[in-house]
């Protein structure tokens, strides 16, 4: 019997590795994925994290038009790590002989995205997706105390450089935290801002401090180089301490150009309506709930229209950076772009209150808006200003009649005479769309009175 030939029993040996062969090819790229993504879940690896464009994190993070920022993505490319941010999953850690593993600690700096209650019922109130969550960035961890002053943060007692902010000085305290009141953040605690500061809602708000436990993704501050191209030269910031920023006049032209998109009238600036509205915030900054309203305002500076109404914002804003902030919010935007408006006035007014320098910027509006009448109502008035013109002439004819009671016919035609012009004045009003006067309308009240000794003088009279 003859013996295999070397070939053929090398090429058995190979076919019967072939299984042991395909099933390393295969396994290996499984074993990969399955490593790649256990280290996506222990936080070794990052992952994107999708994000709303709202704009609190600007610049770093995309800010589209359609939520009232600079950036249109359908003509511009906007890089992917700008709208889906790459952060660490927050592993919560394994823990071997009282030591744990993987998990990360948070520090100043870090970009965080959580979850909790709070962020649901802001996310609800605004319509928005609750499950979203929210990103913003750590500002101070637990021991640090922090104080906001005059648009500044102060950590720990020092002015923090923040060249990740969408602008300087622009950091205000809200209702959880006020500006110049020092928060010292408690053990497993986290004081949160956006960057883009004056439209964040963070923990100076009804967020309040984040809990540990509630951030499921970060990205340490030493990890964001990719950024830092965007970010600001903060070496001129603290030269901005007790400065001015808002110009009247760049204000009123950006809000007019505004306006001009929307084929809207524009504004006039009204030295009386400036001057109402620097009286009016100096009575905000002395008492939030002062009774010296509006139209008191208004009424002391000599200023009168028809429609009228006010814009409030505490903090210091340049022009472009609070027609923006005005902008952003529907109500506001509303206002400033209502085609009934037509003059404006604008104050900035700083005071040192209780200590702490506090800017409060107070804007006016008025307008005319055509007055409408109810068809019944200029019916009645043009029936009664027919009759008048057809009955006052006949008893002026009876002016000196011996038959007729001239004392009671006199105090008869003062009277009718008395309410011809007014039925004339009233119905060229109507006809014309234009508001009564006070006046007019304290003497369509008298006139009830006088219809009715008209009519006893008549029945005296005929009598």
């Amino acid at each position: 019997m003859s013996q295999p030939s070397l070939s053929t029993s090398l090429g058995k040996k190979i076919l019967s590795l072939l299984p042991l062969v395909f099933l390393v090819i295969v396994s290996v790229p499984i074993v990969g994925i399955g490593m790649n993504e256990g280290e996506k879940v222990l936080g070794l690896k990052t992952i994107q994290v999708p994000v709303e464009g709202t704009g609190s994190m600007y610049p770093s993070l995309y800010w589209s038009t359609t939520e009232g920022g600079p950036e249109d993505g359908t003509k511009t490319v906007i890089q992917e790590y700008r709208s889906t941010p790459e952060l660490y999953r927050r592993f919560s850690g394994i823990t071997i002989a009282g030591r744990t593993f993987f998990h990360r600690s948070v520090a100043d700096g870090d970009i965080v995205a959580f979850r909790n209650a709070a962020t649901n019922a802001i996310l609800k109130a605004d319509n928005k997706d609750t499950t979203a969550g929210f990103i913003k960035r750590v500002i101070g961890v637990p021991g640090d105390t922090i104080e906001l002053r005059d648009g500044f943060v102060y950590r720990n007692g020092s002015l923090i450089s923040e060249p990740y902010i969408a602008s300087p000085r622009s950091t205000y305290g809200g209702t959880t935290l006020a500006d110049c009141t020092k928060l010292t953040v408690p053990p497993n605690k986290y004081f949160v801002m956006g960057d883009n500061r004056k439209i964040s809602s963070d923990s100076r708000y009804e967020l309040g401090l984040i809990a540990d436990q509630d951030i499921e993704y970060l990205l340490p501050l030493s990890e964001q180089k990719i950024y830092q191209s965007l970010w600001r030269n903060t070496q001129n910031d603290a030269a901005l301490l007790g400065q001015p920023t808002l110009s009247t006049e760049e204000f009123v032209n950006l809000i007019n150009q505004a306006r001009s998109t929307q084929k809207l009238s524009s504004l006039s600036l009204k030295s009386a309506l400036v001057k109402s509205a620097t009286t009016r915030g100096q009575h905000l900054l002395a008492d939030k709930n002062t009774n010296y309203s509006m139209q008191a305002s208004m009424t002391a500076a000599g200023y009168t229209n028809i429609i009228l109404g006010e814009f409030v914002s505490y903090g210091h804003y340049t022009a472009s950076e609070l027609v923006q902030n005005l902008l952003y919010n529907s109500g506001s935007s509303k206002q400033v772009l209502n085609k009934d408006y037509t003059d404006i006035g604008l104050a900035a007014v700083d005071q040192d209150v209780n200590g702490c320098p506090t800017q409060i910027i107070v804007g006016h509006l008025g307008g005319y808006l055509p007055a409408t009448y109810d068809a019944a109502t200029v019916s009645s008035w043009h029936s009664l200003l027919d009759n008048l013109r057809s009955i006052t002439p006949s008893w002026e004819k009876a002016v000196n009649y011996n038959t007729i009671d001239q004392n009671k016919l006199g105090q008869l035609l003062t009277i009718l005479h008395r309410r011809l012009a007014l039925a004339t004045e009233i119905t060229t009003a109507m006809d014309s769309r234009t508001w009564l006067t006070d006046g007019q309308q304290t003497r369509i009240k008298a006139d009830d009175t006088d219809a009715k000794a008209a009519e006893d003088l008549i029945n005296q009279l005929n009598q």
